[in-house]
């Protein structure tokens, strides 16, 4: 016993030493970047030398672990944001070597003596609008082939970092859109057409370096640009069948580079652009009118949402096969930042830890066919907007069809589809339905939700909560908003009695479940409070005393069901709050507005009720009596 003892002792102690070796050797570091460097330094250790311990690999790579107690949180407590801010503006600045801040300042000096030589040469009349374009064209050529043969950088710290190559590609890039910019618009040398051919031309060349230098920023200004043109080069579109073929062309290339890259930013800017763009043709003054019947637009829809749908998912098996054609994201500390919100947040939800891909998995299978149905319900006026309900409703009838016959070797892929099915189903029933129908239909979806063996899924469960939720919001603001009579004021009251039914429902299965308890207790109070503002809508305009011998019977229900073994005590605190209601109206509202027989009568009934309550309070139950 000894000898283990005295063993795993000397483990510690060896680890221990090892890490304090690792800290001794980045203050040393620290010190030696802010003295001046000595004529011969010594080599640096190798890095694999700061991996000998698990505590020196957080701190080097990967993500840290900063706990309650270490100094690292107790220090963090004490700095200011501003001493946060300045430490890593300062770790920033010492991380650029010369040669990095030279070629930045270089290609900028360069531009920049462009721009003033076309200013000077402009204000002497020296160089007309064509020699300025061809100079401009020359110089971006120029730029460029010195990129060409100017070899790769191979000694960045950082993948992101630019090196000469990249920075003289950029340039030439930059200079090419200015002069393609400036003969169209500027000096009129060539047509709109003409100049949007020529920024579609250099997107295609800007995705090629993109993926064959594998730098992030040019795939990025091939698809900013590339669905910036329309809007930077104004001219009216004498075909929608040529909009939809280039708005096609630019969203392809985007999700072909993120396929290949997997770069989110590509992804995200390629996501929302196209869907601004789509929804800027319905603003007055847009680059197309109208839209309406376009059969070219609608296609462009429909495949652009299916390939939002599809490609994510494709994106995680590419990256299975292995090639050297599909690359993995390299983390950055911001994403990894991020990534540990994301995990909060699912955690929150009942689901588990994120990727880096999680947020794209999750948006744009969802959103996508959502956005679709309700741009081309714009598109085509003349259907009935049932149509893409029913477009929704099958949609979402498939994706739960398809997750239950293929399996997914994908978790979260197949999670992503059981909630898609879910929430396209419940929107579907929104387009469906007229108003009022709509939402207890919505509710009962939500309800076989939380029923079925879905609810395992913590997305199809949060889109089912979230139904409810809204469901209850939007009968009781309609009701507190809106005073309608006839049948109308029937179909509201008939909907708001079948929706609190399925919230009571859900609440109840939600209270049974211990992780869920909370959410559960706080559906059960919001499916009250709808419940009561129901009630009021309802036999208000009949006869107000009616309101209040309602309440009346439901604080009695609630307090009797709360005497039931294993019963929640929020039953007994709603009940109590319902009876409290009840003897506010009595002496407020009924004393003085109701007649005097009818006034007694009231009281009458509900005294019976409070005294009938209280015998059965009274009452033990049978488990209680037997025991």
């Amino acid at each position: 016993m000894d000898s283990s003892r005295e063993s795993d002792f000397d483990t510690r102690l060896t680890k221990i030493e090892k890490s304090i070796t690792a800290m001794q050797r980045s203050i040393n570091a620290l010190l030696a970047q802010a003295a001046p460097a000595p004529e011969h330094p010594a080599p640096e250790p190798p890095i694999a030398e700061h991996m000998l311990d698990p505590l020196a690999e957080q701190v080097f790579h990967g993500r840290r672990t900063d706990f309650a107690g270490s100094p690292s949180a107790s220090n963090k407590g004490r700095n200011t944001a501003q001493d946060v801010l300045g430490e890593q503006l300062s770790g920033w600045f010492s991380s650029r070597t010369p040669e990095w801040w030279l070629s930045r300042f270089g290609i900028g000096f360069v531009i920049l003596a462009v721009l003033l030589l076309y200013s000077f040469a402009i204000d002497k009349g020296w160089i007309t609008s064509t020699v300025r374009v061809g100079a401009g064209t020359v110089l971006g050529g120029i730029l460029f082939l010195a990129g060409n043969r100017t070899k790769h950088s191979t000694d960045a710290e950082d993948p992101r970092d630019l090196g000469f190559r990249e920075l003289f590609f950029g340039g030439g890039l930059a200079i090419w859109y200015v002069t393609a910019y400036a003969a169209a618009v500027s000096y009129q040398l060539i047509s709109i057409p003409t100049a949007r051919l020529a920024f579609f031309a250099l997107g295609l060349l800007s995705t090629w370096i993109a993926l064959q230098e594998r730098r992030e920023i040019f795939g990025f200004l091939a698809v900013a640009t590339g669905f910036a043109t329309p809007f930077l080069l104004p001219a009216p579109a004498t075909s929608m069948a040529e909009l939809s073929l280039y708005l096609g062309a630019v969203t392809a290339m985007g999700l072909i580079i993120y396929l290949m890259r997997g770069w989110p930013s590509i992804v995200w800017i390629t996501f929302i652009a196209f869907w601004v763009s789509v929804a800027s043709f319905r603003e007055p003054g847009s680059i197309v009118s109208p839209v309406h019947g376009s059969i070219s637009i609608t296609i462009l829809v429909i495949l652009a949402a299916a390939s939002f749908v599809r490609v994510p998912a494709l994106r995680r098996r590419l990256l299975l096969i292995g090639s050297e054609r599909y690359t993995p994201f390299p983390l950055s500390d911001g994403m990894i930042r991020f990534m540990d919100a994301l995990d909060s947040l699912a955690g929150a939800l009942g689901a588990g830890k994120t990727a880096s891909d999680s947020l794209a998995l999750w948006v744009l299978p969802l959103m996508s066919p959502f956005l679709a149905a309700d741009f081309l319900e714009y598109v085509w006026p003349t259907l009935p907007g049932q149509v893409w309900g029913v477009a929704l409703v099958l949609l979402g009838a498939s994706a739960f069809a398809y997750a239950r016959r293929v399996a997914q070797p994908d978790a979260e892929v197949a999670h992503v589809q059981i909630t898609g099915a879910v929430l396209w189903t419940v929107l579907g029933v929104g387009y469906i339905a007229p108003s009022p129908e709509g939402i207890p239909l919505a509710s009962f979806v939500a309800t076989l939700v939380i029923f079925s063996y879905v609810r395992a899924y913590a997305g199809a469960r949060t889109v089912a909560k979230a139904t409810i939720l809204i469901a209850l919001l939007s009968i009781s603001g309609h009701d507190l908003a809106i005073a309608e009579i006839g049948l109308v004021h029937l179909r509201w009251v008939l909907s708001g009695i079948a929706t609190v039914g399925c919230a009571g429902l859900i609440a109840q299965a939600l209270i049974e479940d211990p992780a869920e308890q909370r959410q559960g207790m706080l559906l059960a109070f919001a499916a009250y409070l709808t419940g009561l503002v129901v009630v009021w809508r309802a036999l208000e305009p009949i006869w107000a005393p009616l309101v209040t011998t309602s309440y009346a019977i439901l604080g009695a229900v609630l307090l009797i069901l709360s005497r039931r073994p294993a019963s929640n005590p929020l039953l007994r605190q709603l009940g109590v709050a319902t009876m409290l209601i009840v003897v506010v109206r009595l002496l407020l509202v009924d004393l003085s507005s109701v007649e005097t027989i009818w006034r007694v009568l009231l009281f009458l009934v509900c005294g019976s009720v409070f005294l009938y309550t209280g015998y059965r309070m009274q009452l033990r139950p049978e488990g209680e009596a037997q025991s």
